[in-house]
């Protein structure tokens, strides 16, 4: 005996509750309301009287809701990759030699210093310079 599965979809009005047919629904109307998306199944006719309350608000407001936003700035990224090499070779270091220090944020001082001692030949320009 073979098995048939039948799935049934009714719409329902999300404005007014009342059940409408496919035909009926407005299927593309959706809009966003402080920064949340919406997607209603409305009557095409509620959607409709929707959109021009919406277009009439728009035009007695003094805001510009259609003018693009300037995105907000990029934070900035360190760019100097001779002061990154030189912080991995210290935690390296540090790790090698027994020293607690984070593998991310500032290296605390005392480790500089030791490294410092441990090798008096490096240049340290640029770690100096960011302090």
């Amino acid at each position: 005996m073979a098995s048939v599965t039948r799935m049934v979809v009714d719409y329902t009005d999300d404005m007014t509750g009342r059940p409408i047919t496919e035909e009926e629904v407005d299927k593309n109307f959706s809009f966003s309301v402080d920064g949340i998306d919406f997607k209603l199944d409305t009557h095409s006719s509620t959607a409709n009287e929707i959109r021009e309350l919406l277009a009439r608000a728009a035009a007695n407001s003094e805001i510009d809701y259609y003018k693009p936003q300037a995105p907000a700035p990029k934070p900035k990224k360190r760019t100097n990759p001779e002061r990154s090499r030189l912080l991995k070779k210290i935690r390296f270091w540090a790790s090698e030699n027994g020293w607690e220090c984070p593998d991310r944020g500032r290296i605390p001082e005392k480790v500089v210093v030791a490294y410092r001692q441990a090798n008096p030949g490096v240049d340290m320009s640029a770690y100096d310079k960011e302090q």
